[in-house]
């Protein structure tokens, strides 16, 4: 890596392809264009001021990440931090080509424990060979001297408050540790875990078009505030991002099951099955937790031309419970006069994550397998895939 002073106030940090290559495939995490190349950004601006940090100055820095190596902010956020022995220090890239002004999200000026000591000004070359580190301010500064715009809730400091010495900025970083950087700021409310519940599933949803926008800001910091929270945030933003089809467009509504009302591939289960059917029989017998007032329906699985046009019979019964509550149990039977499963052949249950919440698979003359009895709420969502070899199929559900 290549670094130079400038002027000599300002820094140029190469950043080589590999370096580059490797941050923009870490940034494919992220949800949406935008947050891929913030996470981008980031990233190579983060590793090259890293790499020259340490060579020049101290070797003991870390990176303040919401967890290990995912920075979950950064799908919301611009910026990350480092701490360099006890001082707290902001790197904000910026693409912008005018740099009459440094723009800091609200985040990291008002939330107590994401405040720093010190703001480095960060230019991202277009090409992102170079990164220019061109000022620094202070935690102090921003919240005296800078211009607070509540659109998009960020603290912009005008070029004539910044210090653009980065010589400066070391030697206030070595021989001023014992002056105070930082201005106090008040705690940010507790959030009960029911109004966490609510936001996640608001915040997370594709109507909304910026997050951290969305809702007024003592809650969104509070949000963030938890490292469980942000994941668990990020998370369920990812999930609706990439994934919005799997349980926005194609579901089948359990509520309206237990109002008779199914769509037209789930059939009863006598359609696939004749009445006396001993395997029937025997599977859903009361003794399994699902007698006769549980709501059974079934659907026929093809697997495809590739597998003999294997067909196997996808089982949901449920049982409604107090307090809006379902139990629900998920079988899998061959079909047509296949007296038994494919070996092999997997029964698997998603959670609205894409976790793995319970599998089972069949082996060698498997009349049927099944799921653990499971519980879930009134507008919970989960998947239950069928698997054979490469091939899979899945089917989701909203209760």
């Amino acid at each position: 890596m290549t670094s130079a002073f400038i002027e000599p106030q300002e820094l140029l940090l190469e950043i080589s392809p590999s370096l580059q290559e490797s941050s923009w495939q870490e940034s494919q995490v992220y949800a949406t264009p935008s947050s891929r190349w913030r996470a981008y950004i980031n990233q190579i601006s983060l590793d090259g001021f890293l790499n020259w940090v340490k060579t020049e100055y101290v070797s003991h820095v870390s990176v303040w990440y919401s967890s290990p190596g995912i920075p979950a902010f950064w799908e919301f956020v611009n910026g990350t931090a480092i701490l360099l022995g006890e001082r707290r220090v902001v790197l904000i890239p910026s693409e912008a080509i005018d740099d009459r002004e440094l723009e800091v999200p609200q985040e990291w000026v008002d939330i107590p424990s994401w405040t720093a000591d010190y703001y480095l000004a960060v230019q991202v070359k277009p090409d992102g060979e170079w990164v220019r580190i061109w000022g620094y301010t202070t935690h102090k500064d921003l919240k005296s001297l800078a211009d607070y715009d509540p659109v998009d809730r960020t603290y912009c400091l005008d070029v004539q408050h910044l210090t653009k010495d980065l010589n400066a900025f070391f030697l206030s970083y070595q021989f001023c540790r014992g002056e105070e950087m930082k201005t106090a700021i008040a705690p940010l409310p507790e959030l009960a875990p029911a109004q966490v519940k609510n936001l996640l599933q608001r915040l997370s949803s594709t109507e909304v078009t910026f997050t951290r926008l969305a809702v007024p800001f003592s809650t969104w910091g509070s949000l963030l505030e938890s490292e469980q929270w942000r994941q668990d945030l990020y998370q369920h933003y990812l999930y609706q991002q990439q994934q919005p089809s799997q349980f926005l467009n194609v579901q089948v509504n359990l509520s309206r099951w237990l109002e008779e009302i199914y769509d037209a591939s789930w059939q009863a289960i006598e359609t696939f099955f004749a009445p006396n059917s001993s395997s029937l029989a025997f599977n859903f017998r009361s003794s399994s937790g699902l007698g006769g007032a549980s709501i059974k329906r079934a659907k026929l699985i093809d697997l495809g031309m590739e597998i003999d046009t294997q067909k196997v019979i996808l089982l949901v019964a449920l049982i409604p419970d107090a307090n809006q509550q379902v139990s629900i149990r998920v079988q899998l039977h061959p079909a047509g006069n296949q007296p038994y499963l494919p070996a092999n052949i997997k029964l698997v249950l998603l959670s609205d994550q894409a976790e793995i919440i319970q599998q089972v698979q069949a082996r060698n003359q498997d009349i049927y397998v099944q799921l653990k009895l499971f519980d879930g709420e009134v507008g919970e969502c989960f998947t239950i895939q069928v698997a054979l070899d490469s091939y899979q199929i899945t089917e989701n559900f909203l209760i």
